[in-house]
C-alpha cells in the first residue's frame, strides 16, 4: 500500500502576513507559490504541473498577467487535491481565489486554508 505524500500544515495567517513584510515579501511569494504546487503535484502525481513555469517563467513572459490567470488554475489544482483526500463536495474556487487576491493578497490564506483540510487529514 503507498502512501500519497502529503504537504505541510501551515499557518494560513502567516502564509498571508509573510506577503507584507518588506523585502522577504517578493522572496516569499515566489517560494511558497513554488512549494506549495510542489506539494500539489507529489499529492497528485502529475507530471504535467511544472511549478517553475508558473511561478517565474509565465508571469515573465506574459509581463505579469500571469498571477490573473494563477488563481483559477490554484482553483482547480485545489478541487482535484480535495476530491483525491476525499471531499466529495470539493468545489472549484478559482473565483474566489481571484476575489481574495484583490482584497489584499487574502488568497494565500485561502490556499493554504483550503490546502490544510487534506493535509491535516
Amino acid at each position: 500500500m503507498s502512501v500519497e505524500p502529503k504537504g505541510t500544515v501551515r499557518a494560513p495567517v502567516m502564509s498571508w502576513l509573510l506577503c507584507f513584510v518588506p523585502l522577504v515579501n517578493i522572496i516569499w511569494v515566489f517560494y511558497y507559490k513554488y512549494t506549495i504546487l510542489n506539494e500539489i503535484k507529489a499529492y497528485l502525481a502529475d507530471d504535467s504541473l511544472s511549478p517553475i513555469m508558473d511561478v517565474l517563467v509565465w508571469p515573465i513572459v506574459t509581463c505579469g498577467l500571469y498571477q490573473f490567470y494563477m488563481p483559477f488554475k490554484m482553483g482547480k489544482l485545489i478541487q482535484r487535491v480535495q476530491q483525491k483526500g476525499g471531499m466529495a463536495d470539493a468545489a472549484d474556487q478559482g473565483v474566489m481565489f481571484l476575489l481574495f487576491m484583490f482584497l489584499c493578497n487574502f488568497h494565500f490564506f485561502k490556499y493554504q486554508d483550503e490546502l490544510n483540510k487534506v493535509w491535516s487529514s
